[in-house]
């Protein structure tokens, strides 16, 4: 009867130390990957972007297991930021395309045998106008006894591939005043589209007094295929005679992060399969090949939970042709950020995957961060912990705290890596568990578990003790009154 307040002292202090632990902030030791940062002299942030060791190591989806910590073990504020791109901004321009003019013609007839219908809102109604190629910009009125010039030009430009961001007119209109334009685009003459533009021209006297003679878009329009239709009021004598387009600067987004995969594990000659340790979401997977003029097609497959059925990620080919100086590749095939934890690669249409000579490579979003340089160096960025909560703070409030943009912070650069290295045994149990789930979490539930037995146990064996009737005494066994 003495044993049950020890038992159940046990229990609770059992289960309080096993849920103090789990709730403890997580310390540099507690992360997978963890690498020693060179910050910048002087600076009070700056910039550093994962690289493709740590996000093998993450254990959750949005990188909230991604920390940076100072000589004194504390986690110093960041903030996820979108990484910059690189943007082009040539001082290029198109070819000089000349305005042809748009005429109505009265009854509907053609104003000359060189002229093309064009359909044309009129004051909110569809008609017909015509417009000439054949280079001729005569006056208004000129063109034909029974036709009428309109205060609109056409400008074909569909043999350009360009894409414009402004349009630079030359052209004769009157000066001290604002003439206001429109834009349209065409495919088929028939059928236009609104481009917005940004303000109107102007031409003020004397020697150096403003003007503007360029046009700019609200957004960037590439010509390719279409004709453009430039508008403005009949009431302003405008003469346009030709138009240059300014090509829009150019943005190309940040290069993906590649980590080559382990050879998989074959299952038969048809299959590769790969365990992903992380959590990190896939952006594509490139497949290659190094065996000549080999072409296979194959299916890309992906699950979670070593009990759940296989689902189809995306299907491809892989293939190697043409000379063995410059052959013709597969690119790699998009995953559309999906996390797994088993990633297949079979082959069909009943053929053999080259798995002596398949690389398989994986493609990860850049993620880059901010950090605050608070308290001593060293610095420590770490990253893969299963049961880290969200730390990051939101960039808009980062960027409202600085006196820089954060773009342009300068970066850290990463001085040296370790990992941490799980034992076999540990290895081999992390990988039987539900992903995310950490040991200490199995742990916690362990010493309840064995809490809940004992109970158990403790409770079956009072239920028995109570239930036991005393036995009568018996005539002459020594007891009193016999």
């Amino acid at each position: 009867m003495n044993l049950l307040p020890h038992m159940l002292a046990w229990l609770m202090a059992g289960t309080l130390s096993a849920g103090a632990m789990a709730a403890d902030a997580p310390t540099p030791s507690d992360f997978a990957w963890r690498a020693t940062l060179a910050v910048p002299a002087g600076a009070s942030a700056a910039r550093i972007t994962l690289p493709a060791e740590a996000m093998q190591r993450l254990q959750s989806r949005d990188a909230r297991d991604v920390r940076v910590f100072n000589a004194d073990g504390e986690a110093v504020a960041l903030s996820m930021v979108a990484p910059a791109g690189s943007t082009s901004s040539p001082a290029v321009q198109t070819g000089r395309y000349p305005a042809l003019p748009l005429f109505s013609a009265t009854g509907g007839k053609r104003p000359g045998r060189n002229s093309v219908q064009v359909q044309l809102d009129q004051n909110g109604q569809q008609g017909s106008v015509w417009v000439r190629f054949d280079g001729r910009t005569d006056a208004p009125g000129t063109a034909e006894p029974a036709s009428t010039r309109l205060p609109s030009v056409l400008f074909d430009t569909r043999a350009d591939k360009q894409t414009i961001d402004a349009l630079t007119l030359q052209a004769d209109f009157p000066a001290n005043a604002l003439v206001h334009f429109s834009l349209a685009s065409s495919t088929d003459l028939a059928h236009w589209t609104p481009v917005v533009l940004k303000g109107p021209l102007f031409r003020f006297d004397g020697a150096d007094a403003p003007s503007n003679q360029t046009l700019a878009l609200q957004q960037p329009l590439p010509l390719e295929g279409r004709y453009l239709r430039l508008s403005w009021d009949g009431q302003t004598p405008v003469q346009v005679q030709h138009m240059v387009g300014s090509v829009a600067a150019t943005w190309t987004p940040p290069p993906r992060v590649r980590a080559a995969l382990a050879p998989g594990v074959a299952e038969g000659n048809a299959s590769l399969t790969w365990s992903l340790d992380f959590a990190t979401p896939l952006a594509a997977l490139h497949l290659s090949t190094s065996r000549d003029n080999a072409l296979v097609p194959v299916r890309i497959l992906g699950r979670n939970d070593a009990a759940q059925p296989w689902r189809l990620l995306a299907q491809t080919a892989v293939y190697r042709l043409g000379t063995a100086g410059q052959p013709s590749t597969n690119p790699a095939v998009s995953l559309g950020g999906v996390s797994v934890r088993w990633l297949r690669v079979e082959a069909t249409q009943g053929m053999a995957l080259p798995t002596a000579d398949l690389q398989a490579t994986l493609e990860f979003e850049p993620l880059q961060w901010v950090f605050l340089i608070t308290g001593k160096p060293p610095f420590e960025l770490v990253a893969g912990h299963a049961r880290s909560t969200p730390s990051a703070i939101n960039s808009a409030v980062l960027a409202s705290a600085m006196t820089a943009k954060l773009e342009d912070l300068p970066s850290a650069s990463i001085a040296s890596v370790r990992l941490q290295t799980a034992s076999a045994a540990d290895s081999n149990i992390q990988r039987w568990l539900p992903a995310g789930t950490e040991q200490r979490s199995v742990a916690l539930w362990a010493v309840l578990l064995v809490g809940v037995l004992v109970l158990g146990g403790v409770a079956y064996t009072l239920l028995r003790q109570l239930s036991a009737k005393p036995t009568p005494a018996q005539p002459g066994d020594g007891t009193p009154g016999a």
